[in-house]
């Protein structure tokens, strides 16, 4: 997580849902450089993927669920890393997100790249582990190529 002037760095607040490898190292990340983090996983063992020098707070619940999500105040977060391993599920939280707790910045994991345009349609950023994939392994075929 970069931050654009360091002389006028303030802390974030982050909801990371999903913590699996990703959405792990994002919490870990942020956390150490001092950013308040909620992670969000309906399985609890799933926080052992943490850092152990994680600083942030653990929900364990459905973040499809609006009780959840009130809990994480989604509505205060600056960022809300939406990471599930399915793009529905996705879709579902980013959107409650967005319009019913208002979160400005809802970032989602994408894995179909035919969803893609769906969720950017709802304000919703993407990052796509399949179109990046895409993406490097066509950069590297291309320089091949030349």
């Amino acid at each position: 997580m970069k931050v654009k002037n360091s002389n006028s760095r303030r802390n974030l607040y982050l909801v990371v849902i999903g913590c699996g490898k990703v959405g792990a190292n994002v919490a870990s990340i942020a956390s150490s450089q001092g950013h308040n983090v909620v992670v969000v996983d309906k399985n609890e063992k799933s926080f052992e993927n943490l850092s152990v020098d994680f600083t942030g707070f653990t929900i364990s619940g459905d973040a499809t669920e609006k009780d959840v999500l009130l809990e994480a105040k989604v509505d205060k977060a600056d960022y809300v890393f939406v990471l599930t391993e399915d793009d529905n599920t996705n879709f579902l939280i980013s959107m409650a997100c967005r319009y019913y707790f208002a979160a400005q910045n809802v970032i989602a994991r994408v894995y179909e790249p035919d969803n893609i345009k769906l969720f950017e349609e709802y304000n919703v950023k993407v990052v796509s582990p399949t179109v990046l994939a895409i993406n490097e392994l066509s950069n590297i075929v291309a320089g091949d190529i030349k």
